[in-house]
């Protein structure tokens, strides 16, 4: 009996179930290294990334539009960068396309200062000067511009004519007349023994009228300049009204109804009269009051001019309409536009002026509808 009591409990005993391994099974540690992995990627992915502001905007725009009706209000954007690190950046000292900016020093090498010194005493300082004079008129011997001659007992200097650009000229007659008084001195004769091809007096007129020159010459570069800039300042006024305008008549643009145009410092607005007018009427519809707010809100303040013009095609009026001919029909719609602009109280009539074209500058032929259609229109033109 104790022997079968035995074998019972051994046989229980190995029944017993193994005991789980210790420490987290294997895929979880594989499962956390691979979620540990893709978030490091997609932190490197962001960092590397640029957001495309333009299409952002464009995109809730749409999910604006999408859930209700918005209002728009129109933004000329500024343009920005898109990183702020410098990609043309060299440490060494090489040729580089773009300006090195350097640390402020005060260890630059400055160049080696000639200075001379020259003592002078009573004796020698006149023979010092006088061939100093000499050497000059040697040189100017040389280069031929100076002749030097004897007629008995009188020197004649002649000073011949040079190549010289005429911006030089005061200079080289301020030196011409310098060198007849050194002459005069180094020759020791009286001014009635010397005589010089080229007078004084006439050197000295010829000297005022170089300068007067030269005054009147740098006095147009300046002029020049300044209306360069104000030109410059023109364009880039017109080039802003330019965008802003189409940011706002952006609708009638996409539906062909306004084309805007620029050239160098004036914008030119085109206003189809089909959407403007009503048929052999002068008066705004609703649509083309708005497209006159707008470029009013866009003309406000400033000195800019506005010339208004109307334009028909060659097909006449029917009988016992208010207008005799197509002129008169041009000429009020062109006035109606005008008086649009100032009723909006943004653009003071002064700057404005209403001019009357008819038929007489059509766009394109007049003898197909399509034709036609582009020929009658309003052309508001803003000069900055």
């Amino acid at each position: 009996m104790a022997e079968e009591v035995e074998e019972v409990e051994e046989k229980e005993e190995e029944d017993c179930p193994k005991c789980p391994p210790v420490g987290a099974p294997a895929w979880m540690a594989t499962f956390a290294d691979m979620a540990t992995l893709l978030m490091a990627f997609f932190v490197l992915i962001l960092s590397f990334a640029e957001f495309n502001v333009p299409k952002f905007k464009q995109i809730s725009g749409s999910l604006k539009n999408a859930f209700g009706v918005q209002r728009t209000v129109p933004i000329v954007e500024q343009p920005k960068g898109t990183t702020i690190l410098s990609l043309n950046f060299s440490p060494n000292p090489a040729p580089s396309a773009t300006n090195q900016m350097n640390q402020e020093t005060t260890k630059d090498t400055q160049p080696d200062l000639d200075i001379k010194n020259k003592d002078k005493d009573d004796d020698g300082g006149d023979l010092d000067n006088a061939e100093d004079i000499v050497k000059a008129l040697e040189d100017a011997i040389a280069r031929g511009e100076i002749e030097v001659e004897s007629l008995g007992e009188k020197v004649i200097v002649n000073f011949t004519p040079t190549n010289a650009p005429e911006e030089n000229m005061p200079q080289l007659l301020k030196e011409t007349l310098n060198a007849i008084e050194q002459a005069k001195d180094a020759a020791g004769k009286a001014e009635a023994e010397v005589l010089f091809g080229g007078l004084e007096q006439q050197l000295e007129k010829m000297l005022a009228a170089a300068e007067s020159a030269s005054a009147s010459q740098s006095q147009s570069e300046a002029e020049e300049a300044e209306a360069q800039e104000q030109q410059e300042k023109q364009n880039a006024q017109a080039a802003i009204a330019e965008d802003e305008l189409k940011v706002a008549l952006r609708q009638e643009i996409g539906q062909g109804l306004v084309t805007v145009e620029r050239e160098e410092d004036r914008v030119l607005i085109t206003v189809g009269s089909g959407g403007a007018f009503a048929s052999g009427s002068a008066e705004l519809t609703d649509s083309a009051r708005e497209i006159m707010q707008q470029i009013a809100e866009v003309s406000a303040g400033g000195s800019s001019s506005i010339n208004v013009s109307g334009h028909t095609d060659n097909v006449p009026l029917i009988f016992g309409s208010q207008f005799r001919d197509n002129w008169d029909l041009a000429a009020a719609r062109a006035s109606s536009v005008v008086q649009a602009l100032e009723d909006s109280g943004q653009v003071p009539g002064n700057r404005m002026q209403a001019v009357s074209f008819g038929e007489s500058m059509p766009l394109e032929s007049n003898d197909t509808a399509e034709g036609r259609a582009l020929n009658r229109r309003i052309e508001i033109e803003i000069n900055y």
